[in-house]
């Protein structure tokens, strides 16, 4: 697999140095590549569908491919990784924080890339799973991503992509329920950052507060304002 990235790689490198018809060859070369790397990553034996990327995930190596992958994937094919990722990020977390170096950032990057292409149905359906207990235990994940960089991380860019959203002029032809459930995980959210430690993000949406805001009471902002930003001394803001 690691051998037919670096061809994928290669191939989309020279593709903008050739005549149309060979691009042509080129990207029905890449489309054949890019589904053979995927197929094999889903583990077609899995029970669930979240399974099938498990056993790449709990790698540093098998992360890296993921990361490099998943630019070149579908957006349904992308979005099935996140939500593999988001299913079993405690394991993950888990497995990264005792390992000899953290390796689930380099996901990040590629991950923020999906985010930014969901609907908001879809955004509700991943928060949805981030934020539910998880089976035999009173935690959830949002509890443990409180305490770990690429989890908080990877929430507020989840919160970050709805207020996006929600600001933008563009219809989002929503669920029924969706508002709803929305403005329920939000106060979920806010409750538990206001109650633990949190942990210095990998990067901070410049958006992030400006959410809160239109949800909670100033007392209620201002004191996620205080704890986000005792965790965020030394981490740059980014626009969203």
């Amino acid at each position: 697999m690691y051998m037919v990235m670096l061809e994928l790689e290669e191939g989309q490198r020279k593709a903008s140095l050739l005549p149309e018809d060979e691009r042509l060859r080129l990207r029905e070369q890449r489309e054949r590549r890019v589904h053979r790397i995927y197929t094999q990553l889903r583990q077609p034996g899995a029970h669930e569908l979240s399974e099938e990327f498990l056993p790449y995930l709990l790698v540093a190596k098998g992360k890296r491919l993921v990361s490099r992958l998943l630019p070149y994937l579908s957006h349904d094919s992308a979005l099935q990784v996140l939500r593999a990722v988001t299913t079993h990020l405690p394991v993950l977390m888990a497995r990264d924080s005792t390992g000899p170096d953290e390796s689930l950032p380099v996901l990040y990057p590629s991950l923020c890339q999906v985010i930014g292409g969901l609907s908001f149905t879809q955004l509700i359906r991943v928060l949805k799973e981030f934020t539910a207990a998880l089976p035999d235990s009173k935690e959830t994940r949002l509890y443990l991503a409180c305490k770990n960089k690429f989890g908080i991380s990877l929430l507020y860019a989840l919160l970050s992509q709805g207020e996006r959203l929600l600001s933008s002029d563009t219809p989002m032809e929503p669920s029924i329920g969706d508002f709803e459930s929305w403005t329920d995980i939000v106060f979920q959210v806010a409750r538990q950052l206001s109650q633990c430690s949190l942990v210095e993000p990998l990067l901070l949406p410049s958006n992030l507060l400006s959410l809160f805001c239109r949800y909670l009471d100033k007392q209620t902002v201002h004191q996620l304002e205080e704890s986000v930003e005792r965790s965020t001394a030394g981490c740059p803001a980014i626009p969203s």
